[in-house]
């Protein structure tokens, strides 16, 4: 039977995979993704050297695939990061990074002009910089001249599916990212764009995820080894992508995708943009399958914060820490980490707060800081999926992890003991180009439904059930301590921006 391809265009890696229908492996190729820093600590991306990532990492996954027929393709990508093209497919300006914050007095522009609440019930998207139209906005301002001549604004995955088919689509869950989109008409917003002087001519076509975009051009395909003529169909936001693959279907279906940051969604039936709610800064956004919704937020340092205290307090390397922390008591003997070392996001956005270590003595040792560390990253990953409950008036159903997080059975057991929650953990490495695979086969008939095609996937999920008792410990520490720590904080974290300015 003809395999399917998952392309995933990372902020780290440029990743392409070639499945089975039943979601075996078959071939996997990645490049590292280039990422131009700027003095400013601006960030962007070359789209050159993304499409030649994506050309050979296709190469690969050809070469090593033969004559064994492909059924589909579909990309997923990270958000926000744009491309804008002229009429020749040349781009204007390098593509600015989702986590690039330049444009934090755009995101202020719409909160004073069009209003913050408008955008929310129109977008579910709060207005912040990592917003897609921010980052055009300020290049239409910066290059006006070069911008009038723009032909296409395509993100991440459709500037890939562009390059492979010479079709401009992108599916709404990436589309949505970009701050643009109508939550509940599925289209783009002409109140939206226009307020932003951003021509609706220029964007993407909006599609749903696993929806025919078109065939692999012969240019392409001697640029990739691809055959000209294999279907393209849309896939979807990265970690989107990475829960369809996990299974999640059902609303209260919760994944929590593990890097340097903590990515953490909640599968809903409806959107869940009440602007009550605009001050917890939760995304409400459009899912990759079955016409769904999520609700997002994230720990912005998380995986991050571990590689910090190793490399630069420890003098360590991260597995021995973990196995350290094991070592350490459960409550870290009093120690606790506040994990906002790069601000914090959700709930309730405060980008001037900061990380802290809390109640250290001279008693405590490397491994009760160590476990501290993933205590703390575990009792804000709570602390956001509570406050997603309430929110949504959904109860979790289901709490599924995924990134490399998941290979220490130790982190694992925390989180699910912390939370009272079973922790589903995917036995699969690349959840991402799995997922848009499955999407992939979903539009080419591979798949009846979504449903149909989560239940043809040979997995083997690693499931950690919380201990009762160590619930019961940890809840009592998460409720009288770790819950007031940044309120605690909060007013002498202020007053040290404030010195430091």
């Amino acid at each position: 039977m003809a395999c399917l391809i998952g392309i995933d265009i990372g902020s780290t890696n440029c990743k392409a995979a070639a499945y089975s229908p039943d979601g075996s492996l078959i071939a996997v190729a990645s490049r590292s993704t280039v990422t131009h820093y700027l003095e400013t600590n601006w960030a962007e991306f070359d789209p050159d050297q993304i499409w030649q990532a994506v050309q050979e990492v296709l190469k690969e996954i050809a070469g090593k695939l033969g004559d064994e027929p492909i059924a589909g393709i579909a990309v997923a990508s990270m958000g926000a990061a744009g491309v804008l093209l002229d009429e020749n497919d040349r781009w204007i300006h390098r593509s600015i990074a989702w986590f690039d914050t330049r444009t934090e007095q755009t995101a202020k522009w719409w909160r004073d002009t069009f209003g913050a609440e408008r955008v929310y019930e129109i977008s579910g998207f709060v207005p912040n910089p990592m917003a897609g139209i921010t980052k055009v906005q300020w290049i239409r301002e910066q290059l006006p001249e070069e911008f009038s001549r723009v032909k296409h604004w395509v993100s991440m995955q459709d500037f890939g599916a562009y390059c492979l088919t010479g079709q401009a689509v992108v599916d709404l869950s990436v589309g949505c990212r970009t701050m643009a989109a109508d939550l509940r008409q599925r289209c783009w917003n002409e109140e939206i764009l226009a307020h932003a002087q951003i021509p609706i001519e220029i964007c993407s076509q909006l599609k749903r995820s696993g929806e025919f975009i078109g065939p692999v051009t012969e240019k392409a395909a001697q640029a990739t080894g691809i055959p000209a003529g294999t279907p393209v169909f849309t896939g979807g936001m990265d970690y989107v992508c990475g829960a369809f693959a996990c299974g999640l279907l059902e609303a209260g279906n919760v994944l929590c995708a593990i890097g340097t940051s903590e990515q953490i969604l909640m599968v809903v039936d409806d959107p869940a943009n009440d602007v009550r709610n605009i001050d917890t800064n939760f995304t409400c956004v459009n899912y990759v399958v079955d016409d769904k919704y999520y609700v997002a937020g994230q720990v912005i340092s998380s995986g991050c914060i571990l590689e910090w205290f190793a490399k630069e307090i420890a003098k360590a390397d991260v597995n021995s820490l973990v196995a350290e922390a094991e070592q350490a008591p459960l409550g870290s003997k009093g120690v606790f980490m506040l994990p906002h070392f790069r601000g914090k996001y959700t709930p309730g956005a405060d980008p001037l707060s900061k990380g802290a270590f809390i109640g250290l003595t001279t008693a405590h040792s490397r491994a009760c800081v160590a476990r501290a560390v993933l205590e703390g990253l575990c009792y804000e990953a709570t602390l956001i999926m509570e406050s997603m409950e309430q929110v949504t008036g959904q109860p979790i159903r289901s709490v599924h992890v995924t990134g490399g997080a998941t290979k220490s059975p130790f982190w694992m057991q925390m989180k699910a003991d912390i939370l009272g929650r079973p922790i589903i953990c995917l036995d699969v490495s690349e959840v991402v180009t799995l997922g848009a695979a499955m999407l992939a086969g979903l539009g080419a008939g591979i798949y009846q439904n979504s449903a149909d095609a989560v239940g043809q996937i040979r997995r083997n999920d690693i499931i950690y059930t919380p201990n009762p008792e160590r619930h019961q410990q940890y809840r009592k520490i998460y409720e009288g301590v770790y819950k007031h720590l940044y309120a605690g904080v909060k007013e002498i974290h202020d007053k040290i921006e404030h010195c430091y300015r």
